[in-house]
């Protein structure tokens, strides 16, 4: 029987040392001291909704500002914009804008469709709250030509490197420098 106890206790010994291992490896590897910290998503990163009123608002004051006299003016319609954690950006815009034109007696019904897309690069700007941007380019869906007299500006940031970014958990605000308006988003 004497010789049964001590293999027990050296079978016993040698579970209980085997559980002693490194954590998270192989017996004899030290664990990471310094794990790299997760990478910080950019606010902008994701798909937000155009907010079609507050950008309405903007281009009727915009075009009434020009001196053109329109009554009744509106905006109707919807934008995306998608930004990847890998630096591709993506919009997509339809809206169309309607109202009256008046001239004296001459009345000239408005009603232009505006249907296109956009994509380029984009990375967080060296300046605080701005977009860096390479790469963009604004293509029209060839249904709804683009009108070249059209008074509301589309939202293109064709060779525009930079952008002013103002972003909260749910609101964008992008305005390339010197533009007459400015896009708010939403997610």
């Amino acid at each position: 029987m004497r010789t049964t106890v001590p293999v027990a206790v050296a079978a016993t010994a040698l579970l209980l040392l085997a559980g002693c291992g490194a954590p998270g490896g192989s017996p004899g590897t030290e664990p990471d001291p310094d794990p790299a910290p997760e990478a910080e998503v950019p606010c902008v990163v994701g798909t937000w909704q155009l907010d079609v009123a507050d950008y309405a608002a903007q281009s009727e004051a915009f075009v009434l500002g020009l001196g053109l006299p329109i009554v009744g003016f509106g905006m109707d319609g919807a934008g995306t914009i998608t930004f990847t954690a890998d630096g591709l950006v993506a919009t997509e815009v339809d809206l169309t804008t309607t109202g009256t034109i008046v001239a004296g007696e001459t009345s000239v019904p408005l009603n232009q469709r505006s249907v296109y897309t956009g994509s380029g690069d984009w990375a967080t700007g060296s300046a605080a709250d701005t977009i860096d941007l390479a790469n963009w380019a604004n293509v029209p869906d060839e249904s709804f030509p683009a009108d070249p007299e059209a008074a509301v500006p589309a939202i293109d940031y064709t060779d525009i490197p930079t952008v002013a970014a103002t972003c909260t958990a749910t609101d964008l605000v992008l305005q390339a420098p010197g533009a007459p308006l400015s896009a708010l988003w939403h997610r």
